[in-house]
């Protein structure tokens, strides 16, 4: 990445890190994951996927790591990501993979194709996000949660320089706009469908994406257009 475009991440990141301190909200980093998710259970998320729990996968500290929201000293909310690299396998056959062992007797990943799919340019050095939770008695603002999503997106750009950053949303999410909230520029139905659906997955989920380019583009435009990224204040539901 260019050093203009990490420059233009920088400031963003700054933007979104000042509106949320204004709101007397802070941001801690963290790569303590047991602990981590023991203080998402004790504000209300009663699970963590596999995909990153530290009881399924040995995370490296360099390539993995939690944003904590708190305000008043309490945690309120949080959102972890984990970094790739993709290069001699496509996104849908690492699912496959690394799904039919994380899953294993309590679901399963059928692929929707054997073709070639769309979602596969996703590739090289990439980033899943999960885990995104918020506790109920702080959900309902639009604010918060594009201000919080956006300042993950680039943190993640500045700590591991990505090609790619990429989540899933629910089916019904997706539909009611949250993907955009979260600023994900490209979506992808159907990424895959379930043989047996495991807890805390659901049917017909979304895969959400952002290239690094876009971002780029996108810290850009709001830097000079801050008042762009906030609209009006209402959103029902954040889990």
């Amino acid at each position: 990445m260019a050093k203009s475009a990490i420059l233009d991440l920088m400031k963003f990141f700054n933007i979104c890190l000042n509106t949320l301190e204004e709101k007397g909200i802070t941001v801690e980093d963290s790569s303590d994951f047991e602990a981590c998710e023991d203080r998402m259970r004790a504000i209300g998320k009663n699970s963590i996927t596999p995909m990153i729990s530290s009881e399924h996968n040995d995370l490296s500290k360099d390539n993995a790591g939690w944003l904590i929201l708190q305000k008043d000293g309490r945690d309120i909310g949080g959102v972890a990501a984990r970094h790739d690299l993709l290069v001699s396998e496509t996104l849908s056959s690492f699912w496959t993979r690394s799904y039919s062992r994380l899953y294993k007797g309590q679901g399963h990943l059928h692929v929707v194709s054997d073709g070639p799919r769309p979602c596969d340019e996703i590739s090289g050095s990439v980033i899943y996000m999960g885990e995104f939770f918020i506790t109920e008695k702080m959900r309902g603002s639009r604010h918060l949660l594009s201000l919080y999503t956006h300042l993950l997106f680039a943190y993640c750009h500045l700590r591991w320089q990505p090609d790619w950053l990429y989540a899933f949303v629910r089916a019904d999410d997706a539909r009611l706009g949250y993907a955009t909230e979260y600023g994900f520029t490209r979506q992808y139905p159907g990424a895959h469908v379930w043989g047996a659906l495991h807890k805390g997955r659901a049917v017909g989920e979304y895969l959400v994406a952002i290239q690094s380019t876009e971002l780029a583009d996108m810290a850009r435009f709001f830097n000079h257009h801050p008042s762009c990224l906030l609209g009006v204040d209402s959103l029902k539901r954040v889990e």
